[in-house]
């Protein structure tokens, strides 16, 4: 990661020099290609944040459970990919593309909630009446990585007059993978204070400091359909932009309770469910050499089910299937990179 960015500074130095008015050849937006067949190869970065945030209720298998039942939030999770791209384009119009991408994740908190019925909140003795969380956790979110690839093909629609910009439609598919490993556990809410199948500690517990107790993998596969473009202002300038909608996404997601020994180590528990999602993205690319590109800009990925289940693996089986109630993805952050035509 570091000579990605050493690399992309050296460029931006670059680039006050080439984009100079000495060396602004021709007002003419018009850019010279490289023949029937144009190959496009980028090495960029991606710092981001991301959110992932999903619910279960169980409340059909037992009234003294809340519905929701328990909520997990995956909060301010950083992870900075490198990502290796590249664009096959064929008589400036027909192209194909493919890019993979690798994080490590860097940091964040794991909010745990866990909700009883007014009938529970009675059968439980909690200190609280009423439908209510009756506990809530915090974890730090210390690991491990998160990575994707996606494959796309498309086609011009639309050339702008003097070729200052272009619109094109494509079609691809899209497999994106992140695992969360939270550490530690501290009690910051309990109205479950006297023994029941739900006590918890009291707030301000703190307990397994520095011991994974949750490992979170979940894997999203999508259909893409989308659109893309570019804009150029000048010679060497363009503004582009690029949206996709998700119409079909699946998802797999399996949790693992580490200090939890009446579960299953492989998994604890697994959701499974569809949706959709969007994927939205918006920069600018300055051609620094005469192939070579340094493209800036903010990507924004969203993903969330409309239809799933949750499943638990108890130890000797007797697993329970419930609704998923939500589940649902989001990463955002800055981009930039180089890229070089061939």
């Amino acid at each position: 990661m570091r000579r990605v960015f050493q690399t992309v500074a050296t460029a931006a130095a670059l680039l006050l020099f080439y984009v100079s008015p000495v060396h602004a050849a021709s007002p003419s937006v018009e850019r010279k290609e490289t023949g029937p067949l144009r190959v496009d190869v980028g090495l960029s970065a991606w710092i981001s944040t991301g959110k992932t945030t999903w619910s279960h209720d169980a409340s059909g298998v037992s009234s003294l459970l809340g519905n929701p039942s328990s909520k997990l939030d995956y909060k301010d999770v950083a992870a900075n990919f490198v990502e290796l791209s590249a664009k096959a384009t064929l008589r400036d119009r027909w192209f194909a593309r493919a890019s993979f991408g690798f994080a490590d994740i860097g940091g964040g908190r794991l909010v745990d909630d866990d909700f009883v019925s007014a009938d529970g909140a009675a059968s439980f003795g909690t200190t609280v009446t009423g439908a209510h969380r009756f506990s809530r956790t915090f974890s730090n979110v210390e690991g491990s990585h998160s990575w994707y690839v996606q494959g796309e093909v498309g086609g011009r629609v639309w050339t702008f007059p003097r070729h200052r910009g272009r619109l094109d439609l494509f079609a691809g598919f899209h497999y994106w993978t992140q695992r969360h490993q939270a550490t530690g556990v501290t009690q910051v809410e309990c109205t479950a204070l006297t023994p029941s199948p739900i006590q918890c500690s009291p707030a301000g517990t703190v307990s397994s400091a520095g011991e994974t107790v949750i490992t979170n993998t979940q894997v999203w596969r999508s259909i893409e359909l989308g659109l893309d473009t570019e804009i150029r202002l000048h010679r060497r300038v363009s503004l582009t932009g690029r949206a996709a909608f998700l119409p079909v996404t699946w998802l797999t997601n399996e949790d693992v309770h580490h200090l939890r020994t009446d579960l299953q180590q492989n998994p604890s528990f697994r959701m499974t469910g569809w949706g959709l999602g969007a994927q939205l993205e918006g920069g600018a690319s300055i051609q620094i050499l005469s192939r070579l590109f340094f493209d800036v800009g903010y990507r924004f990925w969203w993903n969330q089910t409309l239809d799933g289940e949750w499943e638990n693996f108890p130890v000797g089986g007797g697993g329970v299937t419930v609704p998923l109630t939500q589940f649902r993805t989001s990463r955002q952050g800055v981009t930039f990179g180089l890229r070089y035509a061939f």
